[in-house]
């Protein structure tokens, strides 16, 4: 099934490469990583990409015979069916990616104005997008190959589907209200608890036939089927990659005005500003502020955010960010102004819960591709008995290493608390949707530009605020300022720009008809009017057997 799909996505996969670095190397697109405007180069790759279409599908259509599939699709609730559904997200979220890419310089051919799309308008597609996949990750192994009965899926659905509503129950009475974040959370439980419920099901299995333990009747099983246990070691992967993701929907960001003994509470942090040091080594100048910071009443220690200001590009100062780690979230310190006459100074703290799974969730998938590509005779120690008591060293090992030491506590002394900027939600809302015109800092979020362009910036968005503006008032005043809609982080809904924002709506709606029309071609095909390749006897027996030989040789 789904030859001719696959090799196009082949085909366009090695097309967007291409088109990428057409991008960066032609000017097309304006970005701190483009080489500037070349007209003759970007005519080269035009024609190389267009060279590459017409040759890699005039192949597809010569070979068409070849590459007709054997199969149908039986039904819906099958495994096939979610490849399918799988495989048109994915899709869809390249094309939007490359659309909402190429969206500035589109508006540009078009209307003569140049749109910025920032982050905001891609998360506000990328995230129902991606729970979506999350989802599918669960679903795929609990559906059977060909069809799925209701009994088989009532009893293959019933774990995941209790863990993942116990985990939403125990969430919503501790006061997870972000429903993002706890949709991802309780979807994480249930691909979870789709994968523990497949290798304790194998191992149960395999301990009946050989009466062996269960650790070594699990690791039998890795070895026997290690590409599909594999593949479910890299879903482990990717659940703690989107655990990571969730974590974003309780992140802190507070930006304050500190002088010497002052202090801001983040979260369950205190940071207190003791000093501004300065420093020369003969190649820059050193701007250090020393921060002491406190966990409830704990000292964790100092943390050091700097700007450094190199000798002849004292005008292109860099920022050091402080950071400190752990598997709870990371705290991120900025010092993004300072004085050093009253030793004050201008910082943006960050409180980011669970960003660290992200990484350990690569770590996770790199492990799993490693068990999946292994050849057979690695694995021919399974045969043996693991020593009991393995199992439980192993574990109390590995939470050892994932469990930080206690560190000393110190009372923390009375000090006064400054006020934090922004100074209302409506505030903190613009700086996240308005980007710095700078045009040195790759379009950042004035939130997030540390810029003297990004700064004043604030202060009028500030201003703007106090002045009685509303969150319109204050994009009319930009676009005013500036001219066009640049500043904004996404296009107004109106006019041209309505196109980028219903042009999702349309991509969907139409891949979808074109999924489902397809689906339900293939459902209604019968087997006996399916062309044989050359060669292979017409009579039903060889044609049910070339059937069977497919099937045989993809089942892992």
């Amino acid at each position: 099934m789904l030859r001719v799909w696959n090799v196009t996505l082949v085909i366009i996969t090695f097309f967007l490469t291409i088109f990428g670095t057409f991008m960066t190397r032609s000017g097309v697109v304006q970005s701190v990583h483009a080489f500037g405007e070349d007209p003759d180069l970007a005519m080269m790759f035009g024609i190389f990409m267009a060279v590459i279409l017409t040759v890699s599908f005039g192949l597809v259509i010569y070979r068409l015979p070849l590459l007709r599939a054997r199969h149908e699709l039986d039904s819906w609730a099958s495994r096939e069916a979610a490849f399918l559904l799988n495989n048109w997200i994915l899709l869809f979220c390249a094309v939007f990616v490359l659309f909402a890419t190429m969206f500035p310089t589109l508006s540009e051919a078009i209307t003569g104005e140049r749109l910025t799309v920032g982050p905001p308008f891609f998360n506000k597609w990328m995230l129902p997008i991606g729970l979506m996949l999350l989802f599918l990750t669960g679903v795929g192994p609990l559906l059977a190959w060909r069809k799925s009965t209701l009994a088989n899926l009532g009893e293959q659905f019933f774990w995941p589907v209790t863990v993942s509503a116990v985990t939403g129950g125990a969430l919503y009475a501790a006061g997870f209200r972000v429903w993002s974040s706890g949709i991802c959370f309780m979807l994480c439980a249930f691909v979870t608890g789709t994968i523990v419920q497949e290798f304790i099901r194998g191992t149960r299995v395999r301990q009946e036939a050989t009466g062996a333990d269960f650790l070594t009747s699990l690791t039998g099983l890795v070895a026997r089927s290690h590409r599909r246990y594999g593949g479910y070691v890299i879903h482990v992967g990717i659940v703690l990659i989107f655990l990571g993701f969730a974590g974003e929907g309780y992140k802190l960001e507070e930006q304050v005005l500190l002088s010497p003994g002052q202090q801001v509470e983040v979260g369950r942090f205190v940071i207190r500003h003791e000093a501004v040091i300065v420093r020369d080594d003969g190649q820059k100048q050193m701007i250090t502020a020393r921060m002491r910071v406190f966990d409830g009443n704990e000292e964790v220690g100092l943390m050091y955010p700097a700007r450094w200001f190199f000798r002849k590009h004292e005008q292109e100062p860099t920022t050091e960010v402080a950071i400190r780690r752990s598997a709870s979230e990371d705290l991120y310190i900025v010092m993004a102004a300072f004085d050093m006459q009253d030793q004050s100074a201008s910082f943006q703290v960050t409180v980011n819960p669970l960003v660290n799974w992200i990484w350990f969730g690569f770590g996770i998938m790199a492990f799993g591709t490693v068990i999946a590509l292994l050849p057979e005779q690695v694995f021919s120690f399974a045969a043996s008995r693991v020593p009991e008591g393995a199992a439980t060293i192993s574990v109390l090992l590995l939470a050892l290493a994932l469990t930080s030491a206690p560190l000393h506590a110190q009372h923390i002394e009375s000090a006064q608390t400054v006020p934090t900027v922004p100074r209302s939600d409506a505030e903190r809302e613009l700086y996240h949707e308005i980007v710095c015109m700078c045009g040195t800092c790759g379009r950042k979020l004035v939130g997030e530009c540390t810029c003297s362009t990004a700064a004043m910036m604030r202060e009028e968005i500030s201003a703007l605020i106090e002045e009685g503006k509303t969150k319109d008032g204050v994009f009319e005043y930009f676009i005013a300022k500036y001219g066009s809609q640049e500043p904004l982080a996404m296009p107004l809904d109106e006019g041209f720009n309505r196109l980028a924002w219903l042009f999702p709506y349309l991509l969907g709606l139409s891949g979808a008809v074109g999924v489902g029309a397809v689906a339900l071609r293939w459902s209604m095909r019968e087997a006996a009017d399916l062309p044989l390749p050359a060669g292979v006897p017409t009579d039903a027996d060889a044609h049910l057997l070339a059937r069977l030989d497919d099937e045989l040789r993809d089942l892992d």
